[in-house]
């Protein structure tokens, strides 16, 4: 029986190599529920990324009218660490989202001159190889041997071609192949882990355009700050829960990313900002990748911090004034209650020697005055917190405290002024002398 490419499986729904092969679809009903509830079918991944690094944990439903392989291959901007991943870490989105509820391949067959196994590891039911690439002619022959050996024969069309050659031409030279066995009963893939250096929030959507058909798609983003909807590729959008239509989209603790993983944990010391969207449609329309770096990096909260000039003497008062814009134009912010905690803070070269905090829902501009004792260079940072928890932005001065004494020229003159009055006082004092002499000698006669 013929064999036909499919959509929805793991990341890309790149090549689905088995007849009928389609995501689980789920008859669960959670309540209060969402959108973007666990139990969904579909596509779920927890993307976390701080700036530099990005963890990718992938989960799939998967079934099939009968036994056989599922092919995943998964392009990406660096080589990855792959391991392998818990359920756990999407049971602990859900306890966020309801928390805040209203209530092994064979070698290949040849050698090939621009494509390298760089890892290769049978993780429970995922067999999962990596290669370095740089030609898409070599990299679908690679593939198609693959398939090969587990008695599926791949049909590369033009279109299929262009999407490698795109995301070659991109950059993107590490792709990661997974084969997942699987059955007529519906099962969750246990989740596969992959870390890896990105200068931008990424997750490969185009690739999946080499399959056909319908999909749902569930991201779990999280990231320092908040992900707009206008940043989401085309056909996504923020979930929300499904009774008050509130989006999932808010600010969540340490403590709760330690639960999704402790390594997501580290990545960001502290609090991020969580952010659940959703694509249902069609594979055809999956046209760009969702790649959010530089357009996050544009704040839309602005903070600034002035003195009057760069250097000080010892005992000089300085004065600071820190300005914050709420929302810069063109901007806007989901709905929810909070603050934003304005820090305003002097630092020295044994740490933070002086701090004032402010809470604010809007604009905020404050000028405090503040004196060095010591000579040095000092740090003036001032930054918003939201909630007081959250780095939003900041802004640094830097400023010089020279000692409180004269400088080298008036040390010099000091020098020369102090000799000058010491020898014009032993002047006046032999005039005193001679002169009280002539009058004595005078008074004698």
């Amino acid at each position: 029986m013929e064999k036909r490419l499919f959509g929805a499986i793991g990341v890309a729904v790149a090549l689905a190599l088995i007849i009928g092969l389609s995501p689980a679809s789920a008859d669960r009903c959670v309540i209060p529920g969402s959108e973007a509830d666990i139990y969904n079918p579909g596509q779920k991944a927890i993307i976390a990324w701080n700036g530099t690094h990005e963890e990718l944990i992938l989960s799939t439903d998967l079934y099939s009218s009968r036994r056989g392989a599922v092919f995943e291959l998964i392009p990406l901007p660096s080589m990855p660490e792959v391991e392998k991943g818990s359920y756990g870490s999407f049971k602990a989105v859900q306890e966020i989202i309801m928390r805040r509820a209203v209530r092994g391949l064979p070698a290949p067959g040849k050698e090939f001159e621009k494509l390298e196994i760089v890892f290769h590891e049978k993780i429970g039911a995922h067999d999962i190889t990596v290669v370095k690439a740089s030609d898409a002619g070599e990299l679908l022959e690679f593939v198609s041997n693959q398939a090969a050996g587990f008695g599926v024969n791949l049909r590369i069309n033009e279109r299929i071609r262009e999407i490698f050659e795109d995301y070659l031409a991109r950059g993107f030279g590490y792709w990661v192949l997974d084969v997942v066995e699987v059955g007529d009963e519906v099962r969750s893939v246990e989740p596969i882990v992959y870390r890896f250096r990105s200068d931008e929030l990424y997750y490969p959507l185009k690739v999946s355009r080499a399959a056909e058909g319908e999909t749902q798609i569930t991201l779990y983003l999280i990231t320092r700050s908040p992900v707009g909807k206008d940043l989401l590729p085309r056909g996504f959008r923020i979930a929300s829960y499904a009774a008050s239509k509130k989006p999932l989209s808010y600010p969540v603790s340490g403590e709760e990313l330690k639960a999704v993983d402790p390594e997501i944990a580290k990545m960001f010391g502290g609090g991020a900002w969580f952010t659940a969207v959703i694509y249902q449609g069609s594979l055809e329309d999956l046209r760009e990748d969702l790649e959010i770096g530089k357009s996050l990096d544009k704040r839309c909260r602005l903070i600034e911090v002035e003195v009057e000039k760069g250097v000080y003497e010892v005992g000089e008062p300085v004065r600071i004034r820190v300005n914050f814009i709420h929302l810069l134009p063109g901007c806007f912010e989901v709905m929810v209650l909070h603050h934003h905690e304005i820090r305003l803070e002097v630092i020295g070269e044994g740490g933070v020697l002086r701090e004032w905090r402010w809470k604010t829902a809007g604009d905020f501009s404050r000028t405090v005055s503040w004196t060095p004792e010591e000579e040095g260079s000092y740090r003036i940072r001032a930054s918003s917190w939201f909630n007081g928890r959250i780095l939003e932005v900041q802004a640094e001065k830097v400023i010089d405290v020279r000692g409180g004494g004269l400088d080298e020229r008036g040390d010099a003159a000091t020098s020369l002024i102090l000799p000058s009055l010491a020898f014009g006082g032993a002047f006046t004092a032999l005039g005193v002398a001679i002169g009280w002499l002539a009058a004595s000698k005078l008074g004698r006669r």
